[in-house]
């Protein structure tokens, strides 16, 4: 389907296409309204067909343009034209990473720790608003001209979640960067996209990925089951602290990862100003060791038997290793029990605690967000219920703020796209339209609106306006003037809402003198309220003077 120069929204003219993904084609457009150059995304075809993924598509594109961050492509519309679903971008001048990374080949680690930065401020954005990309890829990545980082994709990516191994010629280029839960088609939440961005910072220091396979099945696999090769390994110029910033976005625990973008984002700060900062706060698994006793036999043969004492002290040392190992191992297999979590989504925070209590589950606020639901309950919970974990474990949770109220702007004197616009950015929509004439207020401008300015009211609220049509013009018949003397005429014209205009004197033997024996505009005759009628005194005294003109006419 050729869509250039369609126009799209009755504003965006599609000028050229500029890109394609596994998903949508990206297109360059004009926006007629603010005269500008734009990004419009649309849906492919083959997508529009599933209604439940078109409602997500719309939903998820929605969320994400209320994100408002330096590192985040901005989100200006989003919108449906004759089974075409576009969203539109802001245009930028600039490469992916994926080609960037092409081109430059490895990254210097000072530069990636720079690009993972933005990276990772861009998703702490998001996640803070409970936005989760989940598809975080150098593909998704835009370099600038001037060297800044954007984010891009979210609503289509999170839209896409249900697409992941099973479609190998769409997501050949994003299975390298699934994170193990997504691997395995289970739980995923904003962690998911901390793993994605270390697969991203991996391949930008080494100039590889860190798993590669010839199916994306197999590739799958080893997100779920094969240990990296440390970045160090590769290249021994990174510094250890950058090594360790890699390792510990790529563990395959959800729980042993950062537990957030800012986490990571302390920590690049951190190594920014200190190469050499040791980045030691998470736990690697670590092998428990078996202790053979043919070496302890070895080991007591080759030395010799200074006393009886001592190798008496090394068994008993073995065997009390041994005896902690054990129940070390016992502890953690069988004294820390799985639980299911329960849902506790419209709880209030004290009613949450008591169901988690009896679970030996622990409740932590993350935050709030505005929304429909009561102020104080319980709108996102991580893991969400019917999840398998540990006794002891946290569950993370985000409390309703209430609807989130703004102030209604000042529409008055604006026209209708203005009005809109405004209204738009300031979380509200346009409702009706009433148009009324106005003596005061221009044509198509607006006279009044209903909340009325700086009102306080909730976000998504409707906005009526009054639209002015100008001045009404009102129509009235000319009423007869000829025989009335000038101030019946005068009479007559104001009650008519006419107005008297020039007055000039002439003669007619049929009329006596003094009234009115002419008017320029005909009795009877339909004109606007206001028009100047013209008319003609008739004056004795000019008579001599006609007659002259006609005797002269005569003679000649």
């Amino acid at each position: 389907m050729n869509l250039i120069g369609t126009t799209l929204g009755g504003r965006y003219i599609i000028v050229e296409q500029i890109g394609e993904g596994g998903m949508a084609i990206v297109y360059k457009a004009k926006d007629q309204l603010l005269n500008r150059y734009v990004a419009v995304k649309i849906l492919k075809q083959e997508f529009t067909q599933d209604e439940e993924f078109v409602k997500k598509f719309k939903r998820e594109s929605i969320a994400a343009a209320s994100l408002t961050h330096p590192n985040i492509v901005a989100i200006f519309d989003v919108g449906e034209q004759d089974n075409i679903y576009y969203i539109v971008m802001e245009y930028i001048k600039g490469q992916t990473l994926k080609e960037y990374i092409k081109s430059n080949g490895k990254i210097g680690y000072k530069r990636v720790l720079d690009i993972t930065l933005q990276i990772a401020m861009a998703l702490d954005n998001a996640h803070k608003n409970g936005v989760v990309h989940r598809d975080i890829k150098p593909h998704n990545i835009v370099v600038t001209e001037e060297g800044t980082i954007k984010v891009t994709d979210f609503g289509i990516a999170r839209a896409s979640t249900v697409a992941t191994v099973t479609n190998t010629n769409k997501v050949l280029g994003s299975v390298h960067y699934l994170s193990p839960e997504q691997a395995k088609g289970g739980f995923s939440d904003h962690r998911t996209d901390i793993y994605s961005l270390g697969v991203v910072m991996y391949e930008m220091l080494t100039g590889r990925l860190p798993f590669d396979a010839e199916s994306p099945i197999s590739v799958a696999i080893k997100h779920i089951q094969e240990d990296i090769t440390e970045p160090i390994a590769i290249d021994t110029s990174i510094p250890r602290a950058v090594n360790d910033i890699v390792k510990k976005a790529l563990q395959k625990d959800m729980f042993k990862r950062y537990q957030s973008a800012k986490e990571l984002v302390d920590d690049i700060i951190k190594v920014k100003e200190n190469p050499n900062a040791v980045i030691n706060n998470f736990d690697e698994t670590q092998s428990t060791r078996i202790i053979d006793v043919k070496d302890v036999d070895k080991a007591l043969k080759n030395k010799k038997k200074k006393s009886i004492i001592k190798p008496l002290f090394i068994t008993l040392s073995v065997l009390v290793v041994l005896f902690t190992a054990g129940y070390i191992i016992l502890s953690k297999n069988f004294v820390v029990k799985d639980v299911e979590v329960p849902n506790i989504i419209g709880l209030n925070e004290d009613q949450a605690k008591l169901k988690l209590e009896p679970l030996k589950l622990k409740l932590e606020v993350e935050g709030k967000e505005y929304s429909d639901k009561p102020e104080g309950t319980i709108i996102k919970m991580y893991p969400e219920d019917g999840i398998k974990v540990k006794e002891g474990s946290t569950i993370r949770v985000k409390l309703s703020a209430g609807q989130k109220k703004v102030i209604v702007p000042d529409l008055k004197g604006l026209d209708l796209l203005e009005a809109e616009i405004i209204l738009k950015n300031n979380g509200l929509k346009r409702g009706t339209i009433e148009r009324k004439y106005s003596d005061e207020v221009e044509k198509n401008r607006i006279m009044d609106q209903e909340p009325k300015p700086n009102t306080e009211i909730i976000e998504g609220s409707e906005v009526n306006i009054v639209i002015s049509d100008g001045k009404e013009e009102k129509f009235t018949k000319v009423p007869i003037l000829l025989g009335r003397s000038l101030e019946e005429a005068k009479a007559q014209l104001e009650a008519a809402n006419l107005v008297l205009g020039n007055i000039t004197y002439g003669y007619d033997s049929k009329y006596i003198e003094d009234v009115i024996i002419s008017q320029d505009v005909a009795a009877g005759v339909t004109v606007k309220e206001g028009t100047m009628i013209n008319v003609v005194i008739n004056k004795k005294e000019l008579e001599q003077t006609e007659e002259e003109q006609n005797n002269t006419g005569n003679n000649q």
